[in-house]
C-alpha cells in the first residue's frame, strides 16, 4: 500500500513553484551524467518494476465525521464529500483536499454533480458552490426561514439552506433539492421554488419538504423524492404528478433509473417498506420479509457496468440484488459492510462504497480499505 500525505489545494501551489526549481536543476545534471555514461549503462528491468508501482494504492486520511458523498467526474476524477474536511480530489496517484480556505462556502458537503460544461457543483450545509476547474464560485440561493421553536427541539437537523441533492436536466436548468424548503429550479438568470408544500404539515402548522435526491428519467422526466411523507413527485416539463399511497412508504430516500427505464425508489421504512421498482405502469415492492431484502431501510442504488444492482443501507449490510435475489455483499474473510451511503464505479470497473467510517474499493476479487486513519 501506499500511503501519501495529502496536500491541500493553497500548499500545493506554493510547493509547485517551488518544486518547478529543482526539477529544472535535476533534468539538467541528469542531461549531463547520461551523456558521459551511456557506454557504461547497466540494462534495467522495468517491465516488473511497473508492475509493482501499479499495484500500489493511494489511501486517503480518513476525516473525523467520514465521507458521505461522492462522484466519478467526466474525465475519470474521483471527488469524496465529507462532512467537516471539504471535499477530497483523487487524480494521478495524489490527493488534493479543498476546503473553505480555497473558497468552498461550507467544509460539509452534502452531495456533488457535474453539468454539462464539466463544472462541478457542491452541495454544503451553506448552500451551493461551483467549481471551474480553477476557482470556487459560490451561488447565492434565496434563503429560506422555516424554523419554529418545535422544529428546532424536534427535528434540530432541518437545514432549509442546506443543499441536499444537483441535477442539471436536459434543457440546462438546474434543480437544487433542500434540506426542508423543497426544490429550487435555476434557468441561469433566477430561481422559481417548487414542491416547497408536499408531504406532511407538522405540529408548527408548517411542511418541511427535504428532496434527498433528484433523477432524470429516459424519457426527460424528472423525480423528486420527499423525506417528509411527501412520496415521490415526476415533472414532465409542464406540471407535476405526486406518487404517495401507490408506494410501500411515503418517505423516499433516493431514486434511481436502471439502465432499462426502470425507476427504483428506496424508502425509509417507516411503512412496510423495502425497495419499489416503477416499470412505466406498475409498482413493485421488493419487501425484507417477503425478498429477502437484507432491510426495508435503502439508502443508495446503484447499478453497476455488469447489471446488478448494489443496496446501500441506513440500518444494515450492503447487499447486491442481480433481479431476482439479494445477498448480503461480502469481503476479504467473510466481511460484511453497514450504513453504506454511496456507491459508484470507476474507469476501471472497480466498486467504491463508503460511509462516516470509511472508504472501500473491490476490484472484482478483493476488497481494499482506502482510507488511513
Amino acid at each position: 500500500m501506499l500511503y501519501i500525505r495529502v496536500m491541500t489545494a493553497t500548499k500545493r501551489k506554493i510547493e509547485m513553484n517551488i518544486l518547478n526549481k529543482y526539477c529544472t536543476f535535476f533534468f539538467l545534471s541528469l542531461m549531463f551524467l547520461s551523456c558521459n555514461g551511456q557506454s557504461n549503462q547497466a540494462k534495467v528491468d522495468t517491465t516488473s518494476k511497473a508492475i509493482k508501482e501499479n499495484q500500489r494504492e493511494i489511501k486517503i486520511p480518513l476525516p473525523k465525521n467520514g465521507f458521505y458523498c461522492a462522484l466519478l467526474d467526466s474525465k475519470g476524477t474521483l471527488w469524496f464529500g465529507s462532512r467537516g474536511n471539504g471535499v477530497f480530489k483523487l487524480e494521478n496517484n495524489s490527493v488534493i483536499n479543498y476546503t473553505k480556505e480555497n473558497g468552498l462556502c461550507s467544509n460539509d458537503i452534502s452531495c456533488i454533480s457535474e453539468d454539462r460544461k464539466g463544472n462541478l457543483w457542491f452541495g454544503t450545509t451553506n448552500g451551493v458552490c461551483r467549481f471551474n476547474g480553477k476557482a470556487f464560485i459560490n451561488l447565492q440561493i434565496p434563503q429560506s426561514d422555516t424554523s419554529s421553536v418545535w422544529l428546532d427541539k424536534v427535528y434540530p437537523i432541518v437545514n432549509p439552506n442546506q443543499i441536499m441533492s444537483i441535477l442539471e436536466d436536459k434543457r440546462g436548468n438546474l434543480w437544487f433539492g433542500t434540506n426542508g424548503a423543497g426544490v429550487y429550479k435555476y434557468d441561469g438568470k433566477s430561481f422559481t421554488q417548487h414542491l416547497s408544500k408536499i408531504g406532511k404539515i407538522y405540529e408548527d402548522g408548517l411542511q418541511h419538504n427535504i428532496v434527498l435526491s433528484i433523477i432524470e428519467d429516459l424519457k426527460g422526466n424528472l423525480w423528486f423524492t420527499s423525506l417528509s411523507h411527501g412520496g415521490v413527485s415526476v415533472y414532465d416539463g409542464k406540471e407535476f404528478k405526486h406518487y404517495t399511497n401507490e408506494l410501500s412508504d411515503d418517505f423516499i430516500r433516493i431514486a434511481y433509473c436502471d439502465k432499462k427505464g426502470n425507476i427504483l425508489l428506496g424508502t425509509h421504512g417507516n411503512r412496510k417498506g423495502g425497495l419499489d421498482l416503477f416499470d412505466g405502469k406498475n409498482f413493485t415492492t421488493f419487501h425484507k420479509t417477503d425478498d429477502g431484502l437484507s432491510t426495508n431501510n435503502v439508502r443508495w442504488i446503484f447499478e453497476d457496468k455488469k447489471g446488478k444492482f448494489w443496496i446501500g443501507s441506513g440500518n444494515s449490510q450492503l447487499s447486491i440484488f442481480d433481479g431476482k435475489h439479494f445477498k448480503v455483499f461480502k469481503g476479504n474473510g467473510g466481511r460484511e459492510y453497514d450504513r453504506i451511503i454511496f456507491i459508484l464505479e470507476d474507469a476501471q470497473n472497480n466498486v467504491w462504497f463508503g460511509n462516516r467510517n470509511g472508504l472501500w474499493k473491490f476490484d472484482g476479487k478483493k476488497v481494499i480499505e482506502m482510507t488511513q486513519t
